[in-house]
C-alpha cells in the first residue's frame, strides 16, 4: 500500500515543478488535486532521505564523521573538503519543500471538517523539514521557498535563520494550539510518524520547539528560556510511545526511499569502509555501556570486544580496517535491517533536554538529575524498537546508572555527552547538538590542520547550483552570514 501512495505521490513533483511551467492538459472528470494523505505519505518519506548515495555523502560521510560517531578508511579527509556537500540541500528543496508548500495551501483552502486539524500537523511536519535544512545551511530560502508553481517565485529570498526560527517556534506554538483534545485528523495510516494520533502530535510540537529554544542558548538566552518553558509547560514526549520516527519496508533491492537510508549506505560501504569510530567506542567501552553490543560488531558478528577498537580518525589504512568493529544495527557483518525506524526525534533527547533546562535555568523543578537518569534509560530503552532481538535491560540500565553516576558539577558536560551517543544514526542532530554545546570535546583529525586551519567543520556550503540558478539571493545570504565555508557560524553558532 506505501508503495502505491509513493507512486501516486509522484505527480506532485510534477505537479509542483519549479521549472518550466508548461501548460497541463486538465481533465475536467478527474480530480486536480491528489488527497492530502497522499501527500503527507510521500513527504514524510522523503524527509528522512529519498536516496541513499545523497544521504551518504552529507549524512555518513560528512556529519557523522564531524561528530566522530564513525569513522570512513576512504574518506578521512573528505568531511574537511568543501565537496558533496549539496545533497541534503537540493534533495529536500525538490522534494519534500515544494510538496509541504502544496500541501499547505491545499489544506488552508479546504473546507472539509478535519482541514484545520490535517493542517496544523502538515505544519508541524514542515517545521520538522525546514528545521534539518536551516541548522545544516544557515540563511535558507523560506517564507518564499517551494512557491514556484504556486505563486511563480523561481528565485526565492534567502531569509535570515533568526526570523526562520521565530516563525518555528510560532507556528509550532499555534499548531498545537489547534490540536486541542477531541481534534480530528483525515490522515489516519498514511501518516507514518503517528498515525493520526492528534496528542502525539501536539507532544511532538512541543518538543520540536524545546529543541529549537535549546539550540538559541548562546544566541539569545532570554528566548531559548521562554519558549523553553512554553514547550514543557505545553506537554511535551512523555515515554518512547511518543518518539517521532518513520518507519520501513524490508526491501534490500531498493534504493529509496522505502527502505532505511542508513541501512543503504552501511551495507554498500560497511564492510571495507565505513567503521565506528574509536572516539565513540573508547566512550562507551570506557563506561561498560551495554548500548556497545546493539551499535556494533566486529567484522565477523562478535560482539565482544576484549580486544577490539574502533577506527582511529588518524588512521585510516585499509589494510588493518576489517579487523574494526562495524556497525552493527543498521548492518555491515551485523544485523542487516532494511526496515530499520528512522527517528527523527526521541524521548530520550527530550528528558535530556528537560536535564539541562533544569541545570540552565531551573525549570522541570529543577531536578537535573532525575531527567538525566531518564533520559539515558530511555536512550537504552528505546533501542529496541530495531527489533530483531535488540535488547537492554533494566538491571543493565540501572547498572550503568549506578557506574556511571551524574554529578552535578559536570551536569552541562554529561546531559550533552549523553545526548551525543543517543542521537547515533541522526548525524545533523548530533552535529548541531555538538556545536550548540560543546560536547563531548572532539579533538580534529590531523588533516584539518591543513584543510580547515585544525578545526573541525561547522556547517554545510550551500550548493553550486544555487549560486549559478539564484545568484543574487545566495550571494546576499553569504555577504549576510560572513561566508559560505566549512567554518562559516551560523546565527545561533556562537563562539
Amino acid at each position: 500500500m506505501k508503495k502505491i501512495l509513493i507512486l501516486l505521490a509522484i505527480a506532485i513533483t510534477l505537479g509542483s515543478c519549479d521549472q518550466g511551467f508548461e501548460e497541463l492538459n486538465v481533465d475536467p472528470t478527474k480530480p486536480t488535486q491528489l488527497d492530502p494523505s497522499t501527500k503527507l505519505t510521500y513527504i514524510q518519506l522523503h524527509t528522512g532521505g529519498s536516496n541513499y548515495v545523497a544521504y551518504l555523502f552529507w549524512n555518513v560521510i560528512h556529519l557523522m564523521q564531524n561528530v566522530q560517531h564513525l569513522n570512513n578508511t576512504s574518506y578521512i579527509s573528505f568531511l574537511y573538503k568543501e565537496g558533496n556537500t549539496h545533497w541534503l540541500f537540493e534533495e529536500q528543496f525538490k522534494t519534500t519543500v515544494k510538496n509541504i508548500v502544496d500541501l499547505e495551501a491545499q489544506l488552508e483552502a479546504s473546507n472539509a471538517p478535519t482541514a484545520a486539524t490535517d493542517l496544523a500537523i502538515a505544519r508541524i511536519q514542515k517545521v520538522l523539514i525546514f528545521s534539518r535544512i536551516t541548522d545544516a545551511y544557515g540563511d535558507i530560502p523560506y517564507s518564499e521557498a517551494g512557491k514556484g508553481f504556486l505563486e511563480g517565485i523561481r528565485f526565492p529570498k534567502y531569509d535570515k535563520q533568526s526570523d526562520i526560527y521565530l516563525n518555528m517556534l510560532e507556528t509550532l506554538e499555534s499548531s498545537a494550539t489547534t490540536l486541542a483534545a477531541g481534534s480530528q485528523s483525515s490522515y489516519g495510516s498514511a501518516d507514518l510518524l503517528f498515525a493520526g494520533d492528534v496528542t502525539k502530535w501536539k507532544k511532538f510540537a512541543n518538543s520540536l520547539m524545546l529543541r529549537l529554544a535549546m539550540r538559541m542558548v548562546k544566541v539569545d538566552d532570554a528566548a531559548a528560556k521562554s519558549w523553553a518553558t512554553k514547550a514543557i509547560n505545553g506537554g511535551v514526549m512523555t515515554s518512547n510511545a511518543d518518539i517521532a520516527y518513520t518507519k520501513y519496508e524490508n526491501s534490500p533491492n531498493d534504493g529509496g526511499p522505502n527502505v532505511n537510508p542508513l541501512t543503504k549506505c552501511f551495507t554498500s560501504r560497511a564492510s571495507t569502509q565505513v567503521k565506528i569510530s574509536k572516539t565513540l567506542m573508547d566512550f562507551m567501552k570506557d563506561r561498560n555501556d551495554p548500548r556497545v553490543s546493539v551499535l556494533c560488531s566486529t567484522v565477523d558478528g562478535n560482539t565482544d570486544f576484549a580486544l577490539q577498537f574502533g577506527q582511529d580518525i588518524n588512521n585510516p589504512t585499509r589494510g588493518t580496517a576489517n579487523s574494526k568493529p562495524n556497525i552493527n544495527i543498521f548492518g555491515g557483518s551485523g544485523i542487516i535491517i532494511y526496515d530499520a525506524p528512522f527517528f527523527f526525534q526521541t524521548y530520550a533527547e527530550v528528558e535530556l533536554m528537560i536535564a539541562e533546562a533544569a541545570e540552565r535555568w531551573g525549570l522541570a523543578g529543577g531536578n537535573v538529575e532525575a531527567h538525566y537518569n531518564a533520559g539515558v534509560t530511555a536512550a537504552m530503552q528505546y533501542l529496541s524498537m530495531y527489533g530483531h532481538g535488540v535488547n537492554i535491560s533494566q538491571t543493565q540500565i540501572n547498572d550503568y546508572l549506578a557506574a556511571n553516576p551524574f554529578v552535578p558539577s559536570q551536569a552541562l558536560k554529561m546531559i550533552n555527552e549523553q545526548y551525543w551517543v543517543a542521537t547515533f544514526g541522526n548525524g545533523l542532530e548530533t552535529f548541531s547538538n555538538w556545536k550548540r554545546s560543546g560536547y563531548p570535546v572532539l579533538v580534529p583529525a590531523n588533516v584539518a590542520q591543513t584543510l580547515t586551519g585544525g578545526k573541525i567543520p561547522r556547517r554545510l556550503p550551500y550548493p553550486g547550483s544555487e549560486k549559478l540558478n539564484n545568484p543574487d539571493n545566495v550571494q546576499e545570504a553569504i555577504t549576510r552570514q560572513g561566508g559560505d565555508g566549512l567554518l562559516t557560524r551560523m546565527w545561533w553558532d556562537k563562539e
